[in-house]
């Protein structure tokens, strides 16, 4: 044969291979199709697929490796559902999200019996124990897990034993240095994605969030994707038609207070009302509830037992409004969540797009609306600048970990470095990455060692990230400021969603749906409610310490707080304000609880200790013990003069001690401190009751007042 019949013959050849192996995948994808068709009917109970699903689905089945980008509450996580019934091994999904956990397990037994687990840190060790053992078992489809966990060295071993058919990435934007949301943590996922493919070729790799720009979905496809092995994009539109967005100005606490009454009474059906600071949720919950409005704060301080109560109840319609911060916002799977209320600016225009989204996921009408107070833009620098390290910080940590003599565990680093607590995880996270810190175990704790390298750590993805959060804050303060142009138009295209047209009814393209009357009276009474607000000390998650009260709030720098401050270390009298104020808490608090002692905590400073004990043991007619807790050993410094809070609970740790142990014979103790920040004294206190004297009766803490201190800075906020 010739040449060019060979040649021919050829090309015939590939020609009729290439159009057998489309054959084969047009099958392939017809199977596909009527098989998601199939579970999606009768396991599912759904009759037809949302617009993109089923080719995302199709997508991640043919290609192995998909980012699939689609709007908050598009029905995400039945994209990782259908291929767990169809796949033989476990599908891990890799989640921030712990509500969403809770949620998502319920949902999975209760209704689409699918067997489901969690690991996280909101569990027990017992019930993460439990999982553990049902996924080596193989009597779970899916497992959820928190990043976190990934950092720890026997999960990570412990994840890569399993058989995984399918690792999902959930909110996956956190993975890049260019989203607005990079988290250390999330860089662990990279590592483990490496070693199931090293032991499974074959596993699935599905990235999902609702909030990446081109530039950031191409980072992302760049570090879940492998040689050879491009990972597949689908993008949905970011349009979400049924909500109508709008923005109030207001200038303060109370007119904020004023306008969220407003706006709740005005709305109909259930809400969530985000907060930046676990302050603010509660003194939401509380002023809606003064206002007859059923609401109820939740945030990540509470004891795990109470978020799943709280959790429970508000999806089942006890509460008209629960107000969180993101601990719950992002992870809440309530469809018919009507309304979402941003009570503080947030930190970006993603960020905003995505918990705004939470609301109006059954299709029908729904509000967003922003409470928009520039000054908002302070805690959210300092959230900004909390996780920003410099080439001083990390040069600190390797000089803390080469001192040392031995091997440090994490908590001790933070100590040593008196740094806000986040920015030690980032640069602890950082410096394992890039090799300068061995992780390792040892003595049943994980610890970090030296690895010594010549070179300097790469900053440049923490420069990067500086500049696009600071941006980033930017846009949104221009979007919570500016009248003239649509708001779901800027925020699709801050999404990258670049062909989109003003939606027709925001606040801005059409006459608002809630006026705000401005009501000065109105205003006057929330600052005397403000003047007199006491603040929730949360429980531990100690048993048997109940929920406190402090009688001042030190943000709100009330005359009474001030003169008490300045005063405290040399006044030895109670004003008859204050005493006003102690005598209304203690009849709230013996509404709940049957005192049976008071005891103070020790204080060097506070010179009226004694006095203030006596009186509020006068009130609740029970006897005092001013004594009974003293210094065993006396603290190196005042709690103010430290950097950090790991420095305050290891500066009172172990030091106090407690007197006859025949006087606690049970009930309640009201547990006294002049103020309280970190709690760490507080904490301590109940150490040595509990532990020490073994009293198994309840402890209410009660302080004065309730600050705030800073984290890597002395003194308080």
């Amino acid at each position: 044969m010739s040449d060019d019949k060979s040649k021919k013959a050829d090309g015939e050849k590939a020609k009729l291979n290439k159009l057998r192996t489309k054959n084969k995948q047009l099958q392939q994808k017809l199977c596909y199709k009527e098989k998601f068709q199939a579970i999606l009917k009768q396991r599912f109970g759904f009759q037809r697929f949302r617009p993109g699903q089923l080719e995302a689905l199709c997508a991640l089945m043919e290609n192995d490796r998909l980012l699939c980008i689609q709007p908050t509450g598009y029905g995400k996580s039945l994209l990782y559902q259908i291929p767990a019934v169809l796949l033989d091994g476990i599908t891990l999904v890799i989640s921030p999200l712990l509500a969403l956990m809770r949620d998502q397990m319920m949902q999975l037994h209760q209704r689409f019996n699918i067997t489901s687990a969690s690991i996280n840190s909101d569990q027990t060790e017992e019930e993460n124990g439990e999982a553990r053992k049902l996924a080596i078992d193989n009597k779970v489809k899916i497992l959820f897990v928190s990043p976190e966990q990934l950092d720890n060295l026997d999960q990570f071993e412990f994840l890569i034993q399993l058989t995984v058919s399918l690792i999902v990435i959930d909110e996956a934007h956190c993975i890049s240095t260019w989203g607005h949301d990079f988290r250390p943590s999330y860089r662990q996922i990279i590592q483990l994605v490496r070693a199931v493919e090293k032991k499974d070729e074959s596993v699935r790799i599905l990235g999902l969030t609702a909030t990446a720009n081109h530039k950031t979905a191409d980072d992302i496809k760049f570090q879940l994707g492998k040689l050879n092995h491009a990972i597949y994009e689908h993008r949905e539109s970011m349009d979400r038609p049924n909500i109508q967005l709008s923005a109030f100005q207001a200038s303060g606490i109370a007119e904020k207070l004023s306008i969220v009454g407003q706006i709740v009474k005005k709305l109909s059906g259930d809400g969530l009302i985000y907060c930046a600071t676990r302050e603010n949720t509660e003194l939401v919950a509380e002023w809606l509830r003064r206002c007859d409005v059923n609401a109820v704060a939740y945030h990540a301080g509470f004891h795990s037992d109470e978020k799943r109560r709280l959790q429970y109840e508000f999806t089942h319609g006890k509460y008209k409004v629960i107000a969180a911060t993101n601990a719950l916002g992002m992870g809440i799977d309530k469809s018919d969540l009507r309304f979402i209320i941003h009570f503080d600016v947030p930190g970006s225009i993603t960020a905003y797009y995505q918990e705004v989204g939470r609301c109006g996921r059954d299709g029908l009408p729904a509000q967003g609306a922003l409470l928009f107070d520039h000054k908002d833009k302070k805690i959210q620098e300092h959230f900004i600048k909390s996780a920003q390290p410099t080439p001083g910080d990390f040069k600190k940590i390797l000089q803390i970990v080469s001192d040392a003599d031995e091997s440090l565990k994490l908590v001790e680093i933070k100590r040593l470095a008196g740094m806000h607590p986040t920015l030690v995880t980032v640069i602890v996270a950082e410096l394992v990455e890039q090799e300068y810190l061995i992780k390792s175990k040892q003595s049943g704790s994980q610890v970090y060692r030296l690895n010594l390298k010549n070179a300097e750590p790469n900053l440049d993805r923490y420069k990067n990230q500086y500049q696009i959060k600071t941006a980033e804050l930017f846009a949104m303060l221009q979007y919570g400021e500016q009248l003239n142009q649509c708001r779901m138009q800027i925020l699709r295209r801050a999404l990258g969603d670049l062909n989109a047209v003003p939606c027709g009814h925001c606040d801005v393209c059409a006459d608002p749906s809630i006026v705000i009357v401005q009501d000065k009276i109105l205003l006057q009474q929330i600052d005397t409610w403000l003047a007199e607000k006491t603040v929730t000390i949360s429980p531990t998650k100690k048993k048997g310490v109940a929920s406190g009260v402090a009688i001042f709030d030190a943000k709100l720098r009330s005359p009474l707080f001030v003169h008490f401050m300045r005063h405290r270390a040399s006044d030895i009298n109670i004003t008859a304000d204050l005493q006003l104020l102690i005598k209304k808490q203690l009849e709230t608090l013996l509404n709940k609880h049957q005192f049976t002692c008071v005891i103070p905590v020790p204080s060097k400073t506070w010179i009226a200790r004694d006095l203030f004990a006596t009186f509020i043991a006068e009130q609740l007619n029970v006897p005092v013990f001013l004594d009974y807790l003293s210094w065993r050993e006396m603290p190196e410094k005042r709690q103010g003069e430290l950097l950090n809070n790991d420095q305050r609970r290891f500066n009172v740790l172990n030091k106090m001690r407690a007197g006859d142990q025949n006087v606690l014979l049970g009930g309640t103790i009201l547990l006294l401190d002049d103020y309280t920040g970190s709690g760490a004294t507080i904490q301590e206190a109940t150490r040595v009751l509990q532990k020490d004297m073994k009293f198994k009766g309840e402890i209410v803490p009660f302080a004065i007042a309730s600050i705030k201190w800073r984290l890597g800075s002395v003194g308080m906020i």
